[in-house]
């Protein structure tokens, strides 16, 4: 089964949360669309080798970790820019081209919750998960994964959602507290 991982993704603690997840359904034979892991895919080696032959990079910057996330760590921190590295610029087009066919060719959403109400392109990628499921039955649910206690403590209050957020949920899937519970019910749906 092919999900979607929405979260807010504007720190490095985010990101590395979100891959580690990630690797974890990998594991148990979901493929998951990471939006932060789509540019490593467009960084081969070839592109690295350029890049150190170029005497941009030098290889022992690379130890301990794939080239092409060693690279993307460097652009975030200005010490490449995205034109050296051989990436299209960041857009607001090119973001929503990428993620929306991430999203519509997905069967399940994992959605993070977290924060004191949720991210809006997390919450933007919910609804629009929600319509394509309206056009396509075969498309499963979404999975709302809570792990901030300002919400866990609010459980019976509906999590502290927006109310149109929860309502899509609670349509088209669930709420959990627990990754555990968030993979249980993506294998259900996979075993469907």
């Amino acid at each position: 089964m092919k999900i979607y991982f929405a979260g807010p993704l504007f720190t490095p603690y985010v990101r590395q949360f979100i891959s580690e997840h990630a690797q974890i359904l990998r594991e148990n034979g979901i493929e998951p669309f990471v939006p932060h892991e789509q540019p490593f895919a467009a960084l081969s080696h070839i592109k690295v080798e350029k890049l150190i032959a170029d005497g941009l990079v030098r290889r022992e910057e690379l130890a301990g970790k794939p080239e092409a996330e060693a690279v993307m760590e460097m652009i975030r921190a200005g010490r490449l820019t995205r034109e050296q590295a051989g990436l299209p610029p960041i857009s607001a087009e090119a973001v929503f081209d990428t993620d929306y066919a991430g999203l519509s060719t997905a069967d399940a959403v994992l959605a993070i919750l977290d924060g004191t109400q949720v991210d809006d392109g997390t919450a933007c990628e919910i609804g629009i998960f929600h319509a394509l499921k309206l056009q396509d039955p075969s498309k499963k649910g979404i999975v709302g994964w809570m792990t901030d206690q300002r919400g866990t403590r609010k459980q019976a209050e509906g999590w502290g959602l927006n109310l149109f957020v929860l309502g899509i949920l609670e349509d088209d899937g669930v709420v959990v507290d627990s990754f555990e519970a968030a993979l249980a019910q993506l294998k259900a749906w996979t075993a469907e």
